[in-house]
């Protein structure tokens, strides 16, 4: 039993890190191991309300916090797609060309590429990325809450 109780702990939290990814439904995975310990353990662990309120906390995630970062970013001409492609590009840019040519000579290489490119959007990626990161944590509050309730059970 201890071993089946670690693993779906584990399951769980494997699922609050995939909330912070905007594509990755973590809290339907922590929703699914709660199903898949109740099968295996019995139905009758949980109350109706525990199925219930995780229910609802898996809807306001995923269908809450998608609305969320469609009406931040709605008037934005920087598209939520590149504010994430070109921060974790430039990040990665930066890390190679310090790799290859040294620290100082690689970032400022770097930066006269790429920088012309990237420095008149700044201000708005970093808004973008800002209200991006308010929907994950959103999220990561409602998996929290999840992990919480499931595990007051479990134990």
């Amino acid at each position: 039993m201890l071993i089946i109780n670690f693993m779906i702990i584990l399951i769980m939290f494997s699922g609050l890190m995939c909330t912070l990814a905007p594509r990755l439904y973590g809290t339907v995975i922590i929703l699914v191991a709660t199903g898949v310990y109740a099968v295996i353990t019995s139905v009758s662990v949980f109350p109706l309300w525990v199925a219930v309120s995780l229910l609802m906390l898996t809807l306001v995630a995923e269908v809450g916090a998608n609305g969320l970062r469609v009406f931040l970013t709605r008037h934005y001409e920087v598209s939520r797609i590149y504010s994430i492609d070109t921060t974790v590009c430039n990040l990665a840019g930066i890390v190679v060309a310090d790799a290859l040519v040294g620290s100082l000579i690689g970032m400022t290489i770097w930066e006269l590429v790429v920088g012309k490119a990237l420095l008149p959007r700044l201000d708005s990626i970093g808004k973008v990325l800002v209200r991006l990161i308010a929907a994950a944590v959103l999220r990561l509050i409602c998996g929290w809450i999840m992990i919480i309730i499931v595990v007051k059970y479990i134990m």
